[in-house]
């Protein structure tokens, strides 16, 4: 289990806590600068090459190269300390984090955060590159009567809006736990206690690289790639009274005069009564009798007053409100360009003087992902069973250490760099995203065979010492064959998905239908290799997967013998996807097809939206 990144964070912000409140900077008018140039391309190349680089030793040349950049820069004018933090409970406004938001000095969390933001944005700028079918889904919901701009600005939002729902599968939303009272009648919340609950169970760099989350976790998300193109997305929250926790309930973009309403649990955009258009909250607070059918159970009979009420929850991680961000933010342009910030203030009073939402909040749930790392890595640091289990099931990065194929093939992912490259003429080709996943899948029949058949182990160098005992040996081949089948299926999948976004549809199909679902698929003679037409290159230098052998940890139970998944840990989003693939090659009864297989599974309430869609079509 490798959780150095979650020690970084925490360390990050045990020194934050620690700090003095530095939130009143003095705000001068801009004088010339004098750029240290070399300082900050040093920090952004550092930025740049996290995807390989040890995280730990980076972080500490790029805060002193970020530091020693801003010192010799000017306070930004129209920054201030946001007003709304202080809407922030007690237990989180009052810690080092919020306390430095006026800072004029780098920190170690703000090196992840740059690291996440430089994926979403280059994520962002790849969806509006490419115009492919799939992404086209939504577009004849686009009302008629917006201008040109805001037409545009709607579009690449739904791209956005499309590829969340697409590329991060639903978790289901967990309940808050219950904390009792201690003895001294302090209560600390389930964050605070490392207890898993909605919404900041993961940080974003978990829920994109494994690309899995609740709808809480896909909408902070969507958030921050809307952002890339100057749209703010805000959830909007029950009412509830003084104190008490505002549940979202549905996530609105706000373009040009209205916020059009998306659902991010179904995966649709919410219609109008007669489904032509995508709804707006001032055409729900219209028609009344319409918007208790959207309502939750309890409040649907006072829809009105409901609707009025509404809490506009505003995703502003902390870093995204800093003095430090908004400064760094002006000086990158061009393909460096990432938005790093947030007003919260500016946009709460967009929503109440132009929408009539009279209250708006920072949605607490990054906060709460914050102290929920710190407590979960107590918790791991006094070996609790159940914290060393969630790391494990919600995010393993070992795996991914492990297989260092399949985690650069997916950060290239991010970046689009799907195909092989040159990054000049003449120079050696870079692999790209597909050949490395590509390389980290090993032939079905080694794996097979790798606990019994010694040539094979042989061939994987893997070789038992003389001092350990058959039984440990054996032991130590599963887990690493655990390993090498979990990473197959996770490769698969990506391989489909990069097919899909480049709109080579037969292909995304194969690898989406046959080698992630396994649908047709004899699973006793499945051929170990794609056939040469769907190489993910025309010159494949695939190489043999590279995993040194795993040492098996005798005080656990023994690792069963699995020779692959009875279901891919995919599955859903693979159905899902697989059914969008055939929608874009003018098949919509296959896919209507999938969609229904999948509701004999689970609830999917919208997957059978989703079918009524295609039906109307």
């Amino acid at each position: 289990m490798n959780v150095k990144h979650i020690f970084l964070v925490i360390a990050g912000l045990v020194m934050l806590s620690g700090c003095r409140d530095r939130s009143q900077v003095s705000v001068s008018e801009i004088r010339p600068r004098e750029t240290e140039s070399d300082n900050l391309q040093t920090a952004l190349t550092i930025i740049d090459g996290l995807d390989d680089a040890d995280l730990s030793q980076a972080t500490s040349t790029c805060i002193y190269n970020l530091n020693q950049w801003i010192e010799k820069h000017d306070d930004d004018p129209q920054w201030v300390t946001p007003s709304l933090l202080n809407t922030l409970p007690i237990h989180l406004a009052g810690t080092g984090l919020a306390n430095n938001v006026g800072a004029k000095r780098f920190f170690p969390p703000d090196v992840n955060y740059l690291h996440e933001m430089n994926w979403v944005s280059e994520i962002a700028r790849w969806i509006q590159a490419h115009e492919v079918q799939h992404r086209k889904i939504w577009d004849p919901y686009i009302p008629s009567g917006l201008e040109e701009s805001e037409q545009k600005k709607f579009q690449q939002v739904l791209r956005m809006f499309d590829w969340t729902v697409r590329n991060i599968q639903l978790n289901p939303l967990l309940d808050y736990p219950q904390v009792p009272e201690n003895e001294a009648g302090e209560t600390k919340t389930a964050a605070e206690l490392g207890l898993p609950g909605p919404g900041y169970s993961l940080s974003m760099r978990d829920i994109l690289v494994f690309g899995r989350g609740d709808w809480w976790q896909r909408a902070r998300l969507l958030a921050l790639l809307a952002r890339q193109v100057d749209v703010q997305i805000v959830l909007l929250g029950l009412p509830a009274e003084f104190g008490e926790r505002k549940e979202p309930w549905l996530t609105a973009c706000l373009v040009g005069d209205e916020l059009y309403l998306l659902d991010l649990e179904d995966g649709l955009p919410i219609f109008t009564r007669d489904g032509s258009t995508i709804v707006t909250l001032n055409q729900l607070r219209e028609d009344t009798e319409y918007a208790a059918t959207l309502l939750p159970a309890g409040v649907q009979a006072n829809a009105e007053s409901t609707l009025q009420g509404l809490v506009g929850l505003i995703e502003a991680d902390v870093m995204s409100v800093s003095h430090r961000m908004a400064i760094l933010e002006k000086y990158l342009t061009g393909t460096r360009q990432m938005k790093l910030t947030i007003s919260p203030n500016t946009l709460s009073r967009n929503l109440r003087t132009e929408h009539a939402i009279e209250k708006s909040e920072i949605w607490m749930t990054t906060y709460e992902y914050y102290a929920f790392a710190v407590a979960l890595n107590q918790r791991l640091s006094a070996g609790d069973s159940a914290a060393i289990q969630f790391i494990r099931e919600k995010h393993d990065y070992q795996m991914l250490e492990d297989m260092f194929q399949l985690k650069e093939g997916r950060y290239k992912s991010f970046r689009g760099q799907f195909d092989d490259y040159e990054l000049e003429v003449g120079q050696e080709t870079q692999r790209g995203s597909k050949t490395l996943l590509m390389a980290s899948r090993l032939a079905q029949d080694k794996i097979e065979t790798m606990t019994t058949d010694r040539q094979v182990q042989e061939e994987l160098g893997y070789i038992r010492p003389d001092e350990m005992s058959i039984s440990d040996w054996q032991e130590n081949l599963r887990r690493t064959k655990l390993t090498f089948v979990r990473s197959k299926d996770m490769a698969s999948y990506l391989i489909g998905m990069i097919h899909m976004e480049q709109g080579n549809y037969p292909d995304a199909i194969d690898w989406l239908e046959k080698r992630t679902l396994q649908i047709g698929v004899d699973t006793d003679t499945e051929t170990q290799q794609p056939p040469v037409a769907l190489a993910p290159n025309p010159a494949d230098t695939t190489q043999r997967p590279a995993l040194p052998l795993l040492p098996g940890v005798i005080t656990e139970n023994a690792t069963p013998e699995i020779n692959r998944l009875e279901q891919s840990a995919y599955d859903a989003s693979a159905r899902y996807n697989l059914a969008r693939c055939y929608l874009a090659v003018g098949k919509p009864e296959r896919a209507a097809e999938l969609l229904t297989e999948s509701l004999k599974v689970s609830s999917g309430r919208g997957n059978a939206k989703l079918i009524k869609v295609i039906e109307q079509q």
